[in-house]
């Protein structure tokens, strides 16, 4: 598998990092991850810092696992930026200022794409599958686990909207 040679920003999940073994599974030339702590910054500050790293940054690809997913959801919506996400939190409990990610947030022409492991031990991702299908490509593997078996996988889906969505 040749690497991706779009930039890519890759948001991890709650208590996670860029050490994060789905950030390392990604074969990308130009791959960045900026740790954030979201326990203790609320909705509007981490939505201000994404917003401000990816005006600066210009990602051509965002990738998101779970809470991570959440976001790439959050600002590829407000940016058209493509994203990949893996095994998402649609309605994170954690704090109680954030929204859960509702029909409306995914009814977009971006090209999204979702990779969801079932076994995911964490979130309900037969529920996840449910409420994503109907706004985006779904890739579904029976098993895995939330901290993701098959992180690799999410290459094969950014390579694709790098080449079926990106100008050369």
């Amino acid at each position: 598998m040749s690497a991706c040679h779009s930039k890519i920003l890759f948001l991890h999940g709650l208590d996670s990092s860029k050490e994060s073994t789905k950030f390392h599974a990604i074969d990308a030339v130009q791959k960045f991850c900026i740790d954030v702590d979201y326990r203790n910054l609320n909705f509007a500050t981490v939505a201000a810092f994404y917003d401000d790293i990816i005006e600066k940054m210009r990602p051509d690809i965002i990738v998101g696992h779970s809470l991570g997913g959440y976001w790439a959801l959050k600002m590829s919506a407000l940016h058209h930026i493509p994203c990949v996400i893996a095994n998402p939190s649609l309605q994170p409990v954690f704090r109680d200022d954030y929204p859960a990610i509702e029909d409306a947030d995914l009814q977009n022409d971006i090209p999204q794409m979702a990779y969801l492991e079932l076994g995911d031990e964490i979130l309900d991702m037969h529920a996840v599958q449910s409420q994503l299908e109907d706004y985006m490509q779904v890739e579904v593997m029976d098993g895995g686990h939330h901290r993701l078996a098959q992180p690799e996988h999410l290459n094969h889906l950014i390579q694709y909207i790098e080449k079926h969505h990106l100008s050369a």
